[in-house]
């Protein structure tokens, strides 16, 4: 369903491009166009996660082409993963429970029948087994179907939320740790307190090709779940990068693949790729890891803009790689984009450690700090400021 490279991404979106007003608008909820069979989204999540195209990069695109009120409704759903990143970045305890929670339930959980029969696709709902099988064969599913399928599994099926969140970080090409994390704590009923998210079939139906069987009964007068935590709100430090031409040496983390092309460097000297025994938040299906690496592949071999710049991969060897990498240039600073909550905060804190007399210099990304202050509360009122944001692009 998805190649891994940067040309298909790029693909993917200018002909998408039409579709970001009225299109998109009319038919983001439907799991596929009606008509023709095909998925109404632009696919570009698995693309976007890992920054390969940015937001920013997106959202400039499509306010050339459509404008702001055309395309509000996308310009709004592309500002989604941004307010979701930094809500958990003032909130990064609520990700290290969940990371916590989910791996005491797994070996609560891991042998009991009805656990297993709904990661195996061996429930009583013959379109939920289909769309388990989905979710393992192509890597992905529509954003409406992700609803449904986390209000099943919390309510339905009596599962717990954090191991349906794992079993989408395990096999979504796109999986995002705050934007998985925080979609299942709200459709739980725990990221707005007392408000969840109940699938109906009504819905179901009317917003896909999907029409139940008599004996397919869903819940759909569940109370939401009860959390007894309020999280505090941390302050970020923000590292703001004064000159881009400082790089001189520079760390990208597979969360930031073309960070050298979206700040125009490519006079510098980088280090990429990602250690596997410490990418492992999640029990990541072969396929993820896979997309990972031929993406990093792909954007460095298939863009001209890095054809005079110095990148070195590594993904067997990694922390050895790094390690002839810093003794060869003979480095003493390194620069390090900012990562949000997953696999690089510890890989970051893990590099630090091991070269104490280095000068490691992390930076954001301007469109971050110009969203992220915005984050602290709900998406309305983050929406409200998004004219703002805009303006600063």
């Amino acid at each position: 369903m998805f190649e891994s490279s940067i040309s298909a991404a790029e693909k993917n979106f200018i002909s998408y491009l039409p579709k970001t007003s009225l299109y998109y608008e009319k038919n983001r909820n439907f799991s596929l166009d009606l008509e023709t069979k095909k998925n109404t989204t632009s696919l570009l999540s698995p693309y976007i996660r890992y920054r390969a195209i940015s937001e920013e990069t997106i959202l400039k695109k499509v306010l050339e082409f459509s404008g702001p009120n055309k395309a509000e409704k996308y310009i709004q759903e592309i500002f989604w993963r941004t307010y979701w990143k930094g809500w958990l970045e003032h909130r990064p305890e609520v990700y290290s429970d969940y990371l916590d929670d989910k791996n005491k339930l797994y070996k609560e959980f891991e042998n009991k029948k009805y656990y297993l029969n709904a990661v195996n696709a061996n429930t009583n709902l013959s379109f939920f087994n289909k769309w388990v099988n989905d979710l393992k064969h192509n890597n992905y599913l529509h954003n409406h179907v992700r609803m449904w399928f986390a209000s099943i599994w919390i309510f339905t099926l009596k599962l717990p939320w954090q191991l349906g969140a794992d079993f989408f970080m395990q096999n979504l090409l796109d999986g995002d740790p705050a934007s998985n994390t925080l979609s299942w704590r709200w459709s739980a009923g725990i990221h707005t307190k007392g408000k969840n998210y109940i699938a109906r079939k009504s819905n179901i139906e009317k917003y896909s090709d999907i029409k139940l069987k008599p004996n397919e009964n869903l819940v759909e007068n569940e109370e939401p779940l009860i959390e007894n935590k309020d999280y505090k709100i941390s302050n970020l430090k923000i590292n703001n990068l004064s000159k881009i031409s400082d790089i001189s040496y520079i760390i990208i983390p597979t969360d930031e693949i073309n960070i050298l092309k979206d700040l125009n460097l490519n006079n510098c000297n980088a280090f990429g790729g990602f250690p596997k025994v410490d990418y492992n938040d999640h029990n990541f299906s072969n396929n993820i890891l896979d997309h990972i690496k031929n993406l990093v592949l792909s954007c460095y071999k298939d863009d001209n803009f890095y054809r005079d710049t110095l990148i070195e991969l590594s993904f067997e060897n990694y922390y050895q790689d790094l390690d002839k990498w810093i003794i060869k240039n003979n480095i003493n600073t390194i620069h390090l984009p900012y990562v949000t909550q997953g696999n690089w905060k510890k890989i970051y804190k893990k590099i630090i450690r091991k070269y104490p007399n280095i000068n490691f210099i992390k930076f954001n990304r301007d469109y971050d700090i110009n969203s992220w202050i915005y984050s602290k509360k709900g998406y309305f009122k983050f929406k409200q400021n998004i004219p703002e944001i805009i303006s600063n692009l």
